[in-house]
This record gives structure tokens, sequence and C-alpha cells, in this order.
């Protein structure tokens, strides 16, 4: 059961990631500093579920549950350690800190991904939850309406790379 609350937060994280990569500027900004073939993905042990992004040939994508060589990997070391997180009662930095999860890849990568996660997580979560679980809940640029159609609507997004177009 829990590894299913898992996977249904995960669908719709990975597609609000790819919607703030449209809506949100700090957003855009942050993945126009990822590399071309830049693979992001989180799991949780020992057997899942996953989700997944990717930079490649200009676009930003969720790549959903299907396996993938990351560059970067956020592996929380099981369900009960993950459930919390996505289900907003913890935050990611916290669940570093009480070692629920490990990063294997670059670390400013991985900064940056927590920087998106938190503006990700004030468009899809109630205020109310944002203001227990991020350090400085982000203003949103947008609409919360339109970033939920968007997280219904698209699982990509233009890249725009720092100092010129995609």
């Amino acid at each position: 059961m829990k590894r299913r609350v898992i996977a249904i937060v995960f669908f719709f994280l990975g597609r609000g990631f790819a919607a703030c990569a449209r809506l949100d500027s700090r957003v855009k900004r942050e993945i126009g500093r990822w590399a071309e073939g830049t693979v992001v993905t989180l799991r949780v042990a020992p057997s899942g579920p996953q989700t997944s992004w990717s930079v490649r040939d200009g676009v930003f994508r969720h790549l959903g549950a299907r396996e993938v060589e990351p560059t970067l990997l956020v592996t929380f070391k099981n369900p009960e350690g993950a459930l919390p997180v996505f289900l907003g009662m913890k935050g990611v930095l916290q669940a570093f800190a009480e070692h629920r999860s490990t990063l294997a890849g670059d670390i400013s990568l991985g900064m940056s991904v927590v920087r998106c996660l938190h503006i990700v997580e004030g468009y899809l979560f109630p205020a109310i939850m944002t203001r227990r679980i991020l350090p400085s809940p982000a203003h949103r640029e947008k609409s919360v309406v339109a970033a939920y159609a968007l997280t219904l609507a698209v699982s990509s997004a233009p890249v725009f790379v720092e100092g010129g177009a995609a």
C-alpha cells in the first residue's frame, strides 16, 4: 500500500516538475544549468517505485518509472522513510539530515534538484503544508490552478540554456 501511494505521488511530482519548468522562471533557470544528457532519479529502496527526469535535445522530460541510468540518484532507504516526505509531513532536507535518503552523483546537481523540488512543492502542496516542510516557502510566480492544469496536461518542457536559447 505504501509503495502504491508513493508511486501515485511520484506521478504527480514528476509531471508537476515538468509543469513548473514551463511556469516558473527559477525552475527554468536551474534546469538551464543542467548538462545535456542529465538524468535525475528519485528511488525508494529496495525495489521501487521510482521517478526520473532527463534533459535531452533541449527538452526537460518526466520519464516516469522506467529504468534509466541516472546521472544523479536520490535513494530513500525504505518506504517508511520516504512516505512522510512525499506526503508533505517532512521536508527533503530533513530526510537527508535524518539519513532517510542518500545521494549518488554531483552534489551541486543534487542541490539544484532540491531547490527545484522546493518550488514544485510550493505549487503542488497547500500553503499550510509548505510552511511546515520548507525552510522558506517559495513565492508562486503563477497560479496554483495553472500549475495543476499543466501537471495534468504536460510531461515535458523546453530547456532554456543559460546565456542562450535551447
